[in-house]
């Protein structure tokens, strides 16, 4: 499942913090600009995405879940493509 993978992506980050899929990344300090950096690039090699500028707005990385909806519309309009 995309969400756990994610998961183990942002425990990577941040071994020091319990996270969950609801987790508050950002507002719980998961994750903090350097972290999103180091995720928006893992997430583009893993699943061969790009993430452009305009998506990178904070409703996209409340969440682990939001995180995945992010991936999972833009790996829809790249297969569309």
């Amino acid at each position: 499942m995309m969400e756990q993978e994610i998961l183990t992506i942002l425990q990577e980050i941040n071994p020091y913090i319990d996270i969950n899929e609801e987790s508050l990344l950002l507002k719980e300090e998961i994750i903090d600009s350097t972290g999103i950096l180091v995720l928006i690039t893992e997430l583009e090699q893993k699943y061969k995405i790009e993430i452009s500028f305009e998506k990178l707005q904070l409703e996209n990385f409340q969440t682990v879940v939001s995180v995945a909806k992010m991936v999972r519309s833009l790996m829809r309009e790249k297969n569309d493509n």
